[in-house]
């Protein structure tokens, strides 16, 4: 191969952070006084319960134990009081109170937020900038131009991703789909924002390859810099790739991450 591109270093890693803005990441302080509602599962998923809730601070005795994780219906809905909190074995240990359950304790880990399954009740305040951390730059080797090349991007959340490279923004999508069915010869991307605007691509090519138990459909796009205004200014709330389209959960946190790239 004549040019070969290697990922040399990322200079910001994601961690797998992306997923809720109740989530505060390594700023557990934030937590420090604050409400915390275990949310609902989906059906299929309750069958495994809650993990790292604990009834000691040694983190031995799981709160009333399913196949080593607490029973569904023992946490969901219910509302805890963070009372305190400190560092265990790379981890941190949340003292929790309720005064029907008494008091638990939960084994928080700071980079994994699909493990934290919790509402913020009065949400968290996040410093300016929080979020641009999170934004990733690498760094990348180009063997016959002997240079080094740089794309900046915003983690992948909801299957959408932001790349900024040589001032072009390039936009990409998934949405993942029964295998029962794989669509073809589809085209076009709508993201319906919150605001009641829209980002239209009627002429995205979409590409299609089966993944796992499914198909996932995606596409790329370069986005105008009036497009990425509106990104910018109102959290989405519906993508749509031809026929298939998807509700977004976290629009304001897609939105935030975009709002940390801009042109010089």
């Amino acid at each position: 191969m004549k040019t070969f591109l290697f990922t040399l270093l990322y200079l910001f890693t994601f961690n797998a952070f992306a997923q809720s803005l109740n989530f505060p990441g390594k700023s557990i302080e934030m937590l420090e006084g604050k409400e915390l509602k275990v949310l609902p599962q989906k059906e299929n998923q309750q069958q495994y319960g809650y993990k790292d809730f604990y009834t000691d601070e040694a983190l031995k005795k799981i709160y009333k134990s399913k196949n080593y994780s607490t029973k569904y219906e023992a946490l969901a809905g219910k509302v805890f009081k963070v009372v305190s909190y400190k560092p265990s074995k790379g981890d941190y240990i949340i003292t929790l109170h309720n005064d029907e359950t008494g008091t638990l304790y939960y084994k928080y880990n700071e980079n994994i937020s699909s493990l934290f399954k919790f509402e913020v009740i009065g949400g968290l305040q996040f410093p300016k900038d929080f979020f641009c951390t999170y934004n990733q730059i690498d760094k990348v080797f180009n063997y016959d131009l002997v240079k080094y090349e740089y794309t900046r991007y915003s983690p992948t959340t909801e299957g959408i991703t932001l790349y900024l490279k040589d001032l072009i923004y390039t936009l990409k999508v998934i949405i993942k789909a029964s295998s029962d069915h794989r669509e073809s010869d589809m085209k076009g991307l709508k993201l319906l924002l919150k605001n009641g605007k829209e980002v239209s691509f009627p002429d995205a090519k979409i590409a299609v390859e089966s993944s796992s138990n499914d198909y996932k459909y995606s596409t790329t796009v370069v986005v105008s810099k009036e497009q990425f205004g509106l990104l910018k200014e109102s959290p989405m709330i519906k993508k749509v790739l031809g026929n298939k389209e998807e509700d977004i959960i976290d629009g304001a946190l897609i939105m935030e991450f975009f709002r940390c790239l801009s042109l010089p």
